[in-house]
This record gives structure tokens, sequence and C-alpha cells, in this order.
């Protein structure tokens, strides 16, 4: 189990542990059975299963009598209670494991006890309390050269000096996270470090530094929540696994009990209870086949109600719902937030001259493009025709017009040969955030198209960021349209 956890192996290690602890009844040496306690509760642990390891480290640490077990047992149930939410600063558990790993000489799970204590003192904001309790052991997990403790301190003295604003000293632990995170997968004090140093160089107005930070915290948050996620698949699939062998072994049990009766019963009652099993078994067949029909159907009419039916992603109706739950999240929280508005450049030229078919494929293969260029928490829709939005919270207007480039190179890189035509494929863009139009999303998505409307007038393929110049420009030309128009009628 402990080397199919070293390589994140989690069906097979899954498949141990549950022989491993189906055999525990059996075993009467104790040292066996903390042993098994002990890598039960470390394999439900960086499976995420934090209320399951919790439990085997709470047995271990009533059947041991060893110090230095004792001192895993506390770690062990100190780290579930973190990250269920069971701990604050002043927990006595914490001090108890504290002692427990100093008196076993244990320096890295003595270690962990502080880092548990140190981001409790940040979840609070009390940046220098955790910098205190950090560097209280850091000498001494410096010696065992043990990378990933080492990464995940330096991480949180990075968040710890980033959040009590020396950028110097956040920098330079957050350099030291990204050394000490190599050779050992995707973690999350590399994602930390890569949004800090994003952030410093963001706030110094090295902009490609910025840039490129932002790249490898994105791509580092990706790899760590695929594995988070990977995770979590394992253990639902073992769990589905371990309830179908518990259906199969109930069914074979019915059988033979049916066996039984039949072998008793005169061959009449054989006879009607054959009937009554067939008619049982047509009115099972029937209900789970109604059903699945039912299921089916709710899919089908969610997908109809929430997402575009030639695109796949989110429709106007959904995406202002979800646009506006977001809203309303940020401005709680006092985050920002962004809207990118975007036209397909020459889109009716291209459904007249190709085909409506062709159009369509234009349409899908933009959408594809940019949907998996964005962020998890990104609301994407098609507004309708060659329209487009992104609604990105916890985003600035600048980080905004950025990943606007980015969507707008990417569209410009479709190769149209898929078609079975050659044409050159662009868009134009317009920005906006809560600092330049406020929260009303009417308004951001309004502002949004004025800024657009400025990019196609330019010279179209290219970003504008809204402005209450914008504004003003688009309002004076609607009113010389309008005076144009009365003119004309006038004289006619």
């Amino acid at each position: 189990m402990n080397t199919y956890a070293i390589s994140k192996n989690w069906p097979d290690g899954l498949s141990h542990l549950s022989s491993a602890l189906n055999s525990l009844p059996t075993i009467a040496d104790n040292s066996l059975n903390e042993r098994a306690f002990a890598i039960a509760a470390i394999f439900y642990n960086q499976l995420g299963q934090y209320k399951l390891g919790l439990s085997y480290a709470q047995k271990l640490d009533k059947l041991t009598d060893d110090k230095r077990t004792l001192c895993f047992a506390k770690q062990l149930a100190l780290e579930s209670q973190f990250k269920l939410g069971q701990l604050s600063e002043d927990s006595p558990q914490i001090a108890q494991g504290l002692q427990a790993c100093q008196q076993s000489n244990e320096v890295v799970m003595e270690s962990a006890i502080y880092s548990y204590l140190a981001e409790l003192y940040l979840d609070n904001n009390q940046p220098l309390q955790a910098i205190a309790t950090l560097e209280k052991q850091l000498e001494s997990l410096t010696a065992t050269k043990y990378a990933p403790a080492l990464a995940r301190y330096y991480s949180l003295l990075a968040h710890a000096h980033h959040k009590n604003s020396n950028q110097p000293e956040s920098e330079s632990y957050a350099l030291k996270t990204l050394e000490q995170s190599k050779g050992i997968g995707s973690n999350k004090p590399s994602v930390t470090a890569y949004n800090i140093l994003f952030q410093i160089a963001e706030s110094r107005g090295e902009h490609q530094q910025a840039l490129a930070y932002h790249q490898e915290y994105a791509a580092a948050d990706k790899a760590y929540l695929d594995e988070v996620k990977t995770k979590h698949l394992a253990f639902q699939l073992a769990q589905h696994q371990a309830t179908e062998q518990k259906n199969q072994i109930k069914l074979l049990d019915d059988q033979n009990r049916l066996l039984r009766l039949e072998q008793k019963l005169s061959r009449s009652e054989t006879e009607n209870n054959r009937l009554f099993i067939s008619l049982l078994t047509v009115s099972i067949l029937l209900l789970a086949g109604m059903v699945y029909k039912s299921r089916t159907t709710q899919k089908r009419l969610k997908l109809l109600a929430e997402y575009d039916a030639l695109t796949k992603v989110h429709n106007r109706g959904h995406f202002t719902q979800q646009a506006l739950n977001a809203i309303d999240y940020c401005s709680k929280n006092q985050q920002a937030a962004s809207c990118i508005l975007f036209d397909l450049d020459k889109f009716k030229s291209i459904n007249d001259t190709y085909g409506h078919a062709t159009g369509d494929w234009v349409l899908k293969q933009v959408a594809q493009v940019c949907q998996a260029h964005s962020r998890k928490s990104d609301l994407f829709a098609r507004l309708g025709g060659e329209e487009f939005c992104i609604f990105l919270p916890s985003c600035d207007v600048n980080t905004a017009a950025q990943l606007a480039e980015e969507y707008r190179k990417l569209i410009a890189a479709i190769d149209s040969n898929g078609s079975g035509f050659e044409f050159a494929i662009s868009a134009s863009f317009g920005v906006t955030d809560f600092s330049l139009s406020g929260t009303n999303l009417d308004k951001m998505i309004a502002d949004s198209d004025h800024a657009m409307y400025v990019s196609k007038k330019t010279g179209r393929n290219r970003v504008t960021i809204f402005s209450d110049g914008i504004a003003e420009f688009k309002r004076n030309k609607q009113a010389n349209s309008a005076m144009g128009s009365q003119t004309t009628e006038a004289r006619v």
C-alpha cells in the first residue's frame, strides 16, 4: 500500500488496503495491527478521505504505547482534523502532538504539526505569528533535507511574508519552494509559489515575467486539481466495486435460498413461484427502463436548457444566472471580476461565401479552443450568432485583457482547412471589469460591447479595454446615425 501511494497508483493501493483491513480481525499481533492502522491513516489522508484517515489515526493512538508510533498517530490525526476544519490555534491536540513528537525526536512529524498551526494563523490573517511558528522549526527541518516538507514550509513562509508585505522575503521563499518541489510531481506548494511570484511581478510592472509565472501557475494548479480528481475518482470506483461485490454476494444468497425452497415445494407451488418471479422480474425491468428513460430525458432537457446545442458551451440564459451568482459572491468578498465579449470578424461573409455548414464549423472550433484555454472558474457562453462572452471571477481588467489577447491569438491560429476551405478566422474583443463598469451584469456586457465596437472600427482582430471615452464615442456615433436618417427622411 505504501509503494502504491508513493507511485500514486490509487486503485491498486485501495485494493490492497481493502484486503489488509479485511484481514485485521484475524491478526493477534499488536505490532502488525499498529502498522496496518498507520498505513491506512496515511493512505486515506493522501487520498483526501480525511474522516477515514482520522478514524484509523485515533485507533492507532489508542492501541500503541510506543513513543515514536504515538507521534505518528497524533500527527496523522492532526492532519485529518486540520483538513476537516476541526482545529484552531489553541486546540489542545496541537500541544499534545508536538510534545509526543519532541519526545521521540521526530523532526519531520513535528514540523508538519507546526505547519498546520502556521496555516491556521494565516487563515486568521496573523502572518507574523505564522512566520514565528515556522522559523522556530526551520533550522531543524532544513537539516533533514526532506524535500516535500521543506517545500511546504517555504511556501507557507512565502505566503506569510507576502501577507506581511515583505516582497523580497516572499519572493526568496517562493523560489526556494520551486527548487525543493522539483521531482515530486504536482503539489500545492508549487501552485502557491507560482501564484505569489506572479503577483509580485505584476506589482512591479514586470508584465512579461508576470505572464510567464501566471502560465506556470495555471499549469501547476490544473495538474494539482487533476490529481485531486484522480484520487476522488479512484475512491468512488473502489466504493462502487465494493458495493457491486456485496450485491453479487446477496444475489447468490438469494438464488441459493430460492433453490432450497423449490426443492421443498410441490411441482404446482414451484410453477406458481416461477410465475411470480417472472412477473416480478418483468416489473423490475419495466421500472428500471422507466427510471433510465426518465434520467436520460432529464439529462437531455438540462443540456437543452443550459447549453448551446451547436457549440456545447453555456447558452445566454444559463450564463446570465451563473454570472449573477458569481457577481454576488465576488461583491460580498470584495474580489475583482471581469467580462470579455468577442465577436467573429466578417462571419457573415464566411456564411455567404462557403455556406452555413462552414460557419457552424467555425463556431464549434472557436468554442473548443477558447473553452480548452479558459480557467476552471470562468463562465464561457455563446450569447447568440457569432458573439461569445466570458465572465472571469477574481480577475482584474489587466489580467482579463492579457487572457483576451491569448484567446485572440488562439482564434487567429485556427486552421480552416479542416472545413474544406481556406480562409482567415479572427475576432474582435472588448474587456471591462467592476472598477470600470460596476457590478451590474447588463452594464458590464454593454460596456464590453462598446469596447468591442472600437476594436471592430479600428481594424478588427484586436483587444480593447472599455473606458468612459469609448461609451461617449459610441453614443455620439449612434446619435449622428439617427440624425442622418432623419435628414434623409426629410429630404424624401
